[in-house]
């Protein structure tokens, strides 16, 4: 293929990609095929530093969906470091990770899991070619699925959770209702095996003139799993239960005054609930406003002194203890030990209305956090953040949110401090209409449910299992590279004698360094060494 129309794919990937994902709402359709074009380029690549250049271009097109956190990291920075003159620092810094995380997760995967026609891929190089279709999903599912899972990991590794493959479908509620089954990591894998099933299926029609009953396989489970989320997903319907988010931008004056003043106005929607984003960086909490709770005897939703919380009509205060946010680590040791640390505990809040459960916003990106309050008894989550930068990720949350909704069949509400952030959700992950003309206010109806899924009380069924399909993966491409007469050169992947020192095709030296230098320089120091001639 010549090298114009390989750039040309790659491009045209990055840009289906860049659709796919929110706060495009194309990736219902686009999303299926999007790594198609650079999976098919990739296919005839002659050169390990050409396949990393068209992976990488295609990562780019990913990039936008983590440009939020390259305004979240300065802002949290200043915030925190009290360095607020270096905020173009942090936000260079932030930047970088962005494009850093963008082209790791959505580019070098392609490029290491996938086989070009000439050579290995980089990983599980011994693997057949007929089960290739299936590496890219095992793999990338089972390792989002467990830094999400591990106890402590997921604290951190949650934000991975805001960048998944699975968010391509965040608008097909179809496609949604496979949550309540195996969570989003069921998504990811899906949306991953189309596209290596299609890309397959094109390589093998045009290498051998057939047809690949392996895609047809992965297409017809789509279509399936398609059709009987069209055909099981309900017509929507009103709660029963009146809510009302207020939502004023970061630099208006006198927050407090604005709050209680569109409050005041949303009363003419007889509100049972009125939710204000967490505003606890601007030193604005909820226990000065139980007057305003008992006065219209409704609930009142936000940040207060001991965390997110909840004010009844009757002034009593309820608490969300954040259990799986990094930031509390210190509080859950200091109360539950070393068991807190690991296995946090999480409270939901008991109202007449129902049991209310709140997720901070790194809580949202991992499905455990919400699986654990559902557990508990949550009937209605609110998700909540308090970022003065929150316009430029509210999306990424607001998305966190529909998967939480479809995948324990539950009312959510997604809280954020601007005018396009906010919304209210459905259990099946459909955003419910806004009833306020005002821009300040969020409208809309919702209910107390007790319904549980078979995720909410099974939990990782799926997840588990592909996890044990990536351990049986990498045991059998371990057991192929032993009992293969041959292995693959370090640098041009070619086959190469197992005693072979060099490579015959490339001069590529075939030492391997240090495992530990291998993790820390990682693909740096590998190509340095390898491109050192070898010894006489």
């Amino acid at each position: 293929m010549r090298a114009r129309y390989s750039y040309l794919l790659a491009v045209l990937s990055g840009i289906l990609l860049l659709l796919s994902l929110p706060p495009f709402k194309f990736g219902g359709f686009l999303g299926w095929f999007a790594f198609v074009p650079v999976l098919i380029t990739l296919f005839y690549q002659t050169s390990t530093n050409g396949i990393t250049r068209l992976a990488r271009i295609v990562g780019l097109g990913a990039v936008p969906l983590v440009i939020g956190f390259a305004w979240w990291i300065p802002d949290m920075l200043a915030h925190y470091t009290h360095l607020e003159s270096l905020f173009w620092l942090w936000f260079i810094i932030g930047l970088a990770l962005a494009f850093f995380i963008g082209v790791e997760i959505y580019g070098e995967y392609t490029k290491v899991y996938w086989k070009p026609k000439h050579m290995a891929s980089e990983q599980f190089q011994y693997i057949p070619s007929g089960l290739q279709i299936f590496v890219i999903p095992i793999v990338c599912t089972g390792i989002e699925f467990l830094v999400m899972n591990i106890p402590l990991v997921m604290q951190v590794g949650a934000v991975v959770g805001f960048w998944s493959v699975a968010k391509t479908q965040w608008a097909s509620p179809p496609i949604l209702r496979l949550t309540s089954f195996t969570g989003m990591y069921g998504v990811t894998f899906l949306v991953l095996l189309v596209n290596c099933g299609i890309a397959r299926g094109i390589i093998q029609y045009r290498e051998a003139k057939r047809i690949s009953k392996t895609a047809i396989g992965a297409v017809v489970v789509f279509v399936i799993i398609l059709c009987l989320g069209w055909v099981t997903l309900p017509s929507a319907e009103q709660g029963d239960t009146s809510a009302v988010i207020v939502q004023v931008p970061r630099n208006e004056e006198n927050l407090p005054e604005q709050y209680v003043g569109f409050s005041e106005e949303a009363l003419k929607y007889d509100p049972q609930l009125v939710i204000w984003p967490a505003l606890v960086l601007e030193g604005f909490w909820v226990e000065p406003y139980i007057d305003f709770a008992q006065e219209h005897n409704l609930y009142l939703i936000s940040f207060g002194e001991k965390l997110n919380a909840v004010v009844s009509p009757t002034g009593e205060i309820g608490y969300h203890n954040m259990g799986y946010h990094f930031g509390t680590i210190p509080q859950r040791i200091k109360d539950d030990g070393i068991r807190g640390l690991f296995f946090p505990e999480v409270h939901v809040i008991d109202t007449e209305l129902g049991n209310i459960a709140m997720l901070d916003c790194i809580e949202t990106g991992s499905t455990l956090p919400a699986r654990d309050l559902a557990n508990k008894g949550a009937e209605f989550l609110v998700v909540q953040t308090g970022s003065p930068n929150v316009y430029a990720f509210s999306w990424m949350l607001g998305t966190n949110a529909v998967y939480r909704a479809a995948e324990h069949r539950m009312f959510t509400a997604c809280v954020v401090g601007d005018y396009a952030g906010s919304m209210l959700i459905d259990p099946y992950g459909r955003v419910i209409d806004d009833t306020a003309p005002e821009q300040e206010i969020v409208a809309g109806k919702i209910s107390f449910t007790t319904e549980r899924t078979f995720y909410t009380k099974y939990g990782d069924i799926f997840g588990w299992t592909v996890t044990g399909l990536l351990v049986l993966l990498i045991g059998f491409n371990l057991y192929l590279k032993r009992k293969s007469p041959f292995k693959y050169c370090l640098d041009c992947l070619v086959q190469i004698p197992k005693d072979s020192e060099t490579c015959e095709h490339c001069g590529a030296s075939q030492e391997k360094p240090p495992l530990w230098k291998r993790i820390l320089f990682h693909e740096y120091y590998e190509h340095v060494n390898r491109s050192k001639k070898p010894k006489k």
